[in-house]
């Protein structure tokens, strides 16, 4: 082995080090806690669910709330059949 291919190993050797040392530190940070929340409705074989989330609970449901809106709104209210 010459010195060139010395030089070039130890190079490799600490990049691989530091990246590892990086990783070990990513992993090490706190996962911030999640809320989630999923509404669904079944209506004539269609099914909507919309799941949203967010560290705070509420506003985990407030915004899987409106999307479910905005969805019923645009492809329209599910109708029951109530005449039996």
């Amino acid at each position: 082995m010459t010195t060139v291919d010395i030089a070039h190993l130890v190079e490799e050797l600490a990049s691989l080090t530091d990246a590892v040392k990086r990783l070990g530190a990513l992993a090490q940070q706190p996962l911030q806690p999640q809320s989630s929340v999923e509404i669904a409705r079944n209506s004539k074989g269609v099914t909507w669910v919309v799941k949203a989330y967010h560290p705070d609970p509420i506003e985990a449901s407030t915004l899987a709330q409106g999307l479910y809106d905005q969805l019923a709104f645009r492809y329209g209210q599910p109708t029951t059949d109530d005449a039996a």
